[in-house]
């Protein structure tokens, strides 16, 4: 037990050695945190700064993603040799995986962080009439309700913010705000016509417009009861980009385990899902994360392009630039390339086979290999019968291995003629071939 405990603080040092960089960027970043937390408390806010979150998932990716990966086995090495490094890539991918899951999950967990912990928390502490205009000079009129002229400031501090708005743009056909000299029965016939536009509010994203002024409803709770009005800018129901995240998030999903198992050494390349590479694999992972980044910018993009005028058009819209946004994103990278999507030849494989003998008797446990991609091999049965997949199409050399002297006893070469052929090649090997080179 103690020769166990032993071995696992051995490895933890060792480990701690290497990465001792990366410990000190994530210790940096949480003493940013804590510090950030603190001043947050002081100022009389509460919850989570998330700053820290995406940092630290910043410095996680760039760790493991830039991680050398372990070089393939050179021609004449042992079996052993060859299964460690096929390990070690294997918890490499497993990690790989890890972190993309991760990052999917708590990216969707911080879209709902506004309503988790309210970007103002002071708001609820407001007091005041029902229907009364908030302004910034209200701080100068009406000195006790200091709060109300500091919410209006502070939203206009931020850039990009989330609150209960609506858009002054007359354009606009959702999120328009009425007009102060309309009647009631005005803006219900309105709310009914979507061509010039609906009148109504509703949590939103902010990025970049100006807020006019910060009006409260007829609610007796004020703190959830404030509507803003917005001019300019890109104001984007909040809803919206919610979606786009579970259409990407779905689209991650259903690519993820494919991926996995097109890089598994067991996997039988076709035509259509060829054999990945571990470069390849971590290319796939990265720009599956990067579609998913995009897919809520995306969806902004489609909503103003499109402009849904009543909720459901907006919910398909939503949901389908989420989910499609790596469609979108290999033909945008298919037009930079000046190609159009899958006119490029996939890469074809095939399969040889056969049985190899020793002075006519079945070769057990010999291996196998192409010369030139020593990491597609396979040992011989009890029969000496082999069978190497995942060979792409064309000429290839095939060495035979002693597994017991580790010297080559035989070479010869086989053309596999297209895609998705089985090749028929049996050896002998003769009793003057044994330590061929």
């Amino acid at each position: 037990m103690s020769a166990g405990r032993g071995d696992f603080f051995a490895e933890m040092k060792e480990w701690a050695k290497v990465n001792v960089l990366w410990i000190a960027a994530h210790v940096i970043n949480l003493s940013f945190g804590i510090i950030i937390y603190i001043f947050k408390i002081l100022d009389g806010e509460s919850g989570i700064p998330i700053l820290p979150v995406v940092i630290s998932m910043c410095i996680v990716f760039v760790h493991i993603f830039t991680y050398p990966i372990e070089a393939l086995p050179a021609e004449g090495s042992t079996q052993d040799e060859r299964k460690r490094i096929e390990d070690i890539r294997s918890r490499q991918r497993n990690k790989w995986m890890i972190f993309a899951y991760s990052f999917m999950l708590i990216s969707l967990l911080l879209t709902f962080y506004p309503f988790i912990n309210p970007l103002f928390s002071f708001v609820e502490k407001t007091s005041g009439q029902s229907g009364e205009t908030v302004q910034q000079e209200s701080t100068e009129q009406k000195p006790a309700k200091p709060d109300a002229g500091r919410y209006l400031k502070t939203l206009r501090e931020r850039p990009i913010a989330v609150f209960v708005g609506c858009s002054l743009d007359p354009e606009a056909k959702t999120l328009l705000c009425p007009k102060p000299d309309t009647k009631p029965e005005d803006d219900a016939k309105k709310a009914q016509n979507p061509v010039s536009g609906t009148v109504g509010s509703a949590w939103v994203i902010n990025i970049g417009g100006h807020i006019e002024q910060c009006t409260k409803d007829n609610d007796k709770d004020f703190g959830k009861s404030v509507t803003c009005q917005v001019k300019d800018g890109l104001l984007i129901p909040l809803y919206f980009i919610i979606l786009a995240l579970m259409g990407g998030s779905i689209s991650l999903t259903r690519r993820l385990p494919e991926l996995q198992k097109q890089a598994g050494f067991e996997h039988i390349a076709t035509q259509q899902q060829p054999k990945l590479t571990q470069y390849e694999f971590r290319e796939h992972l990265i720009f599956q994360m990067v579609q998913y980044i995009s897919a809520p910018f995306l969806a902004i993009l489609a909503y103003y392009l499109i402009e849904p005028g009543n909720i459901t058009n907006s919910v398909v819209l939503a949901f389908t630039a989420g989910f499609a946004s790596e469609t979108i994103l290999l033909m945008v990278r298919s037009i930079a390339n000046k190609i159009t999507p899958g006119s490029g030849e996939a890469l074809q494989y095939g399969a040889i086979a056969g049985v190899i003998t020793i002075q006519d008797a079945a070769a057990k446990k010999a291996e196998v290999f192409l010369t030139e991609l020593p990491q597609i091999h396979s040992i011989t049965d009890e029969q000496g019968f082999y069978v190497l997949s995942n060979i792409p199409v064309g000429e290839h050399s095939i060495s035979v291995k002693s597994s017991d002297t580790e010297a080559i006893l035989k070479k010869d070469t086989v053309k596999i003629e297209r895609a998705q052929a089985i090749v028929k090649k049996n050896m002998t090997i003769a009793a003057d071939d044994g330590g061929q080179k």
